[in-house]
């Protein structure tokens, strides 16, 4: 049958228009309220919680018996009492009662329903019995209802019951509770239990939970209110059930117990200590609270009050906080306070508290954070801020920062000296104020800027005007950065008044570089780091008759090695190594020509940038050497004029080397190019000390020693940081060939050690020691040694890098000597070798 539109209205308005209530079954308390209910009597919902049912109004009559008035065993067929109710204005009204009692996390509850009866009192004292059974509006609360027999058997099943079990009326209609599953089996005997107690006490009441499986294999829990249901005689004739849906508050129990648990799992593993007080006491602790306070769980629990933890001069603000809290001023709080642990230090804690309920009283909940280092590293942060002002400050070059529309926000001292304004005179203008006028265009140079701040690094040449009118020039770069959590550009100025002389001196220089280049005496090939010829001089075209615009870009060895030294050719000119070697070379027209062949390859960072090779034509001689074979004494003139020339050439080679450092602006080129200066010398040296020497095949590498030490030390010599240095040689005569590696040996670790032995961390008096002795089986032992900072790394894998160490390695390999590395106390250098006749 279908249901008349007054039902229909009913039904849809019901929750939203009646007035509804949750109070507890014992104290009372109202403990929720719904929006009708605030409307109808005018109170808020915080008003109506800080009540009881009973502040509503006073009963106005008991209740009446029905039928003939005779009163019966069940209250469920009396009609409910009369209540007079006021509102907030202090007017009044009529009401009855309809509720049921509930469960609610696990206390009783009464759910209530407030009939306003205003309209029918006039007829209540005469024709109260008349008043409709209210309680019957109970199938339509938000609850699924079912009435069963005392065996179990299902009499009625409301749609809402149909909604949570998904059985319809008709499948359930007759059937068992027990057997349909619908009660779970095993909780069977206890409501069986409870129906013999109706029978027997004529008990009203019971409740229990179930769980129920459905078709569909879902698993659904239910609280079950169970309303006995009685005729005149007392015999029990059905039970009323409200079922209510707790699956999501049973769900929500489970993931309540395992938050619970995962819970303690992560306090006692967090590094912030956790706490739990509670009237005054603390009943929880984590170890890391134990930890910072120094205190066992048990002194904590037992002996300590929690005030003792806190330093005698944060106590007040702390006993402030705690009574503001109990008289509900504030829900949670954080404060920094100063503690003391069980040794009496004092730390420095941040202090979090939250208000819970615990066991129905109020408690706090909260984590204490150890601050000391955290404070001790602001202090560190505020020396730090200091240290970058400081450093700020000190730098030789202008430093500026441009807010986003290009104004200075930051001017360090040494832009205030270079441009003579004081920082108040430079902060919020913007660059145009030290542009020199006309030769700075104020366009271009925001538009820079605006690059800069989209990310693009700029640099560029700008023309400054200090205050006094003066007129430089300055290299500019600009960088984007942050300041303050602002994007910024960073800009750095220098002044290159003195950069734009040197580069007058320098276009000089390289004029005296190229002629020098040209008119050297010996042929000059620079090649790149795939051996093909970029440049050559004016005696490279004459000894092999070519002309450069011939021959860049081809390879050198391809162009002039003879096919029967192609590949010894091709062997030196990969070598890493600066070489000297004698060998046959052809022009372009197909002449041979006895040449000198000096390789020296110019490296930075480990890697060759370029090469220059020396070509010496020593055809006459040659030729010359053949006709002297004869006479010794012509010989001997004659390999001393060869070293006299090569030591000569190799001069030129370091002029053109000095040169070429003064042409570049890159360090790392002018290191590797005064490297390879150093390293020509000692070979130069090495001839010079040859052609001086009455047997021209050997040399007194104890005098040659002396004088190259003595050469190094002026090189790399500064007046801030001298060295002392001992030597321990004995006079032992080396041929060209051992005397040229182990040459450049003491020059590489001479070199290395004024470069790096004695850096700013070194402390104490520098020394250098060189020692050279020979036993009776002629065997050789050099030993070079610092008493330095030492070596960086392992030896072996600081030769993949360094130059230098790698140039060392080879030339022990050159030597077939035993080479030991000591980098105790410094670095200590070690060769043995047998000496060569």
């Amino acid at each position: 049958m279908g249901i008349s539109a007054q039902e229909k209205h009913i039904e849809d308005g019901f929750f939203e228009n009646e007035c509804m209530l949750i109070y507890d079954y014992y104290t009372l308390d109202i403990l929720e309220v719904n929006r009708a209910c605030q409307t109808k009597y005018g109170f808020s919902k915080k008003e109506f919680l800080s009540k009881k049912i009973t502040d509503l109004g006073e009963k106005y009559r008991e209740p009446v018996s029905g039928l003939n008035g005779d009163a019966l065993k069940s209250d469920n067929l009396q009609l409910p009492a009369v209540w007079k109710h006021y509102r907030k204005d202090g007017s009044s009204f009529y009401v009855q009662y309809t509720f049921h009692q509930l469960k609610r996390d696990g206390k009783y509850v009464q759910l209530c329903v407030l009939h306003d009866i205003s309209d029918k009192f006039p007829e209540v004292e005469q024709n109260l019995h008349q008043l409709p059974r209210i309680d019957t509006l109970r199938e339509r609360l938000p609850l699924a209802t079912i009435e069963w027999s005392r065996s179990g058997n299902i009499r009625d099943w409301s749609p809402k019951a149909e909604s949570l079990f998904e059985w319809n009326y008709e499948q359930v209609m007759g059937k068992s509770l027990f057997e349909t599953g619908i009660i779970q089996p095993d909780i069977r005997d206890f409501v069986e239990s409870k129906i013999h107690e109706l029978i027997l006490n004529y008990n009203n009441y019971f409740t229990f939970d179930s769980k129920t499986v459905l078709e569909n294999g879902q698993t659904i829990y239910s609280t079950w209110h169970n309303s006995a249901n009685y005729d005149q005689s007392g015999k029990l004739l059905s039970i009323y059930s409200l079922i209510e849906d707790i699956t999501e508050r049973k769900n929500a129990e489970d993931k309540l117990k395992e938050s619970e648990q995962r819970f303690r799992v992560l306090s006692e593993a967090s590094t912030v200590g956790v706490y739990l007080l509670q009237d005054g006491k603390l009943k929880y602790v984590n170890p890391m609270f134990c930890e910072i306070s120094g205190y066992t769980k048990n002194e904590l629990f037992q002996s300590i009050d929690p005030v003792e933890l806190i330093h005698k001069n944060d106590v007040g603000k702390l006993k402030s906080l705690r009574e503001r809290f109990h008289n509900s001023e504030i829900d949670s709080f954080e404060v920094d306070a100063r503690a003391l642990s069980k040794n009496e230090s004092e730390i420095f804690v941040k202090i979090y508290g939250s208000k819970i309920m615990l066991d129905d009283r109020i408690a706090i909940m909260g984590v204490v954070i150890d601050q000391t280092k955290q404070m001790d590293a602001q202090k560190k942060l505020k020396y730090s801020i200091q240290s970058y002002k400081d450093l700020f400050n000190s730098i030789g070059d202008a430093i500026y920062i441009h807010n986003s529309d290009g104004e200075f926000i930051e001017a360090n001292r040494t832009a205030q000296e270079i441009f003579g304004y004081d920082r108040d005179e430079i902060i919020g203008k913007d660059p145009m104020l030290l542009a020199a006028p006309g030769k700075v265009n104020k366009e271009r140079t925001f538009g820079f800027i605006e690059k800069a701040l989209e990310g693009e690094m700029q640099r560029f040449e700008w023309w400054g005007k200090r205050k006094n009118g003066e007129i430089f020039p300055n290299e500019v770069t600009l960088n984007p950065g942050k300041y303050f959590g602002k994007d910024v550009v960073i800009a750095m100025a220098r002044d290159i008044s003195q950069q734009h002389e040197q580069q007058k001196e320098l276009k000089h220089s390289e004029e005296l570089f190229r002629q020098l280049f040209q008119n050297a005496p010996v042929g000059i090939a620079m090649l790149d780091n795939h051996n093909e010829v970029q440049m050559v001089n004016k005696s490279f075209e004459e000894i092999f008759e070519y002309k450069i615009d011939d021959i860049r870009g081809l390879n050198i060895d391809d162009l002039i090695a003879p096919d029967e030294e192609l590949d010894v050719a091709r062997k030196l000119s990969n070598s890493s190594e600066t070489f000297e070697v004698m060998g046959s070379r052809k022009t372009k027209s197909g002449k041979i020509v006895d040449v000198l062949i000096y390789g020296v390859p110019v490296k930075v960072d480990g890697k060759t940038i370029s090469i220059y090779g020396l070509y010496v034509d020593i055809t006459d001689q040659k030729n010359a050497e053949g006709k002297l074979k004869s006479s010794l004494k012509e010989k001997e003139v004659l390999l001393a004029e060869i070293h006299h020339r090569v030591k000569n050439n190799l001069a030129v080679i370091t002029g053109l080397l000095d040169l070429q450092s003064h042409s570049t602006e890159n360090l790392d080129v002018q290191e590797a190019l005064k490297d390879s200066q150093m390293r020509i010398n000692t070979m130069a040296l090495i001839h010079e000390k040859l052609y001086q020497n009455e047997t021209l095949s050997n040399i007194n590498f104890a005098k040659y020693i002396e004088d190259l030490v003595d050469v190094i030390d002026k090189t790399h010599r500064t007046d801030s940081y001298p060295i002392q240095i001992q030597l321990d040689l004995e006079p032992v005569e080396f041929t060209i060939t051992q005397a040229i590696p182990c040459g450049l040996l003491l020059n590489e670790i001479f070199t290395n050690a004024y470069k790096h032995a004695f850096g700013k961390s070194f402390i104490g008096e520098a020394k250098l020691n060189a020692s050279l002795s020979m036993d009776k089986e002629q065997n050789i032992k050099l030993e070079i040694s610092d008493n330095g900072i030492g070596l960086p790394g392992e030896f072996e894998n600081l030769g993949e890098t360094s130059l230098g160490l790698t140039l060392i390695k080879t030339l022990n390999r050159q030597l077939n000597a035993e080479m030991s590395v000591n980098p105790a106390d410094g670095t200590a250098y070690t060769f043995s070798f047998k000496l060569e006749k």
